[in-house]
């Protein structure tokens, strides 16, 4: 078996695109873009995924990889390694011209409803999300077969 690294396409799953989604529901639409990119290229066994969770999914991470290693089961993902990384929010006022993070406190109604935020320096305006509010499949790492590789 030889082993090699490929970048897939990023599979974005965004409440803002999708509707409010638990983590169980997150977790199926990362799964499916895993498994049909693995595929595509040949994969035998998927060892690692890189899945990038933005702060302002209000995804508990640990939840989604649970439901990742449940979906996986049976699959050539199934001892793959998950790893997650948070990106934090990132802002821009349209009033002050402000650039930067966003302070978030966990809420468990945010799970419920999307909070309205406003700017951290003129605590108005109206602001533009530049950053996490995604939950993405960064890249994956397969195995593929022999016979698959070309010289």
């Amino acid at each position: 078996m030889c082993s090699h690294r490929r970048r897939d396409r990023r599979a974005y799953f965004s409440p803002r695109t999708l509707g409010l989604m638990h983590e169980m529901s997150v977790a199926q639409g990362a799964a499916e873009a895993v498994l049909k990119g693995a595929r595509r290229e040949g994969a035998v066994k998927i060892i690692r995924i890189n899945l990038e969770v933005g702060q302002l999914t209000f995804l508990n991470p640990e939840q989604v990889i649970f439901w990742l290693k449940e979906l996986f089961k049976d699959t050539e993902a199934e001892e793959a390694e998950i790893i997650h990384k948070i990106i934090p929010a990132r802002v821009r006022c349209s009033r002050c011209g402000y650039e930067g993070p966003l302070q978030v406190k966990e809420d468990p109604l945010f799970h419920q409803a999307l909070p309205v935020f406003a700017c951290p320096k003129c605590e108005r305006g109206s602001l533009e999300i530049l950053e996490g509010r995604d939950c993405i499949v960064r890249d994956i790492e397969i195995e593929t077969s022999p016979d698959d590789q070309t010289e």
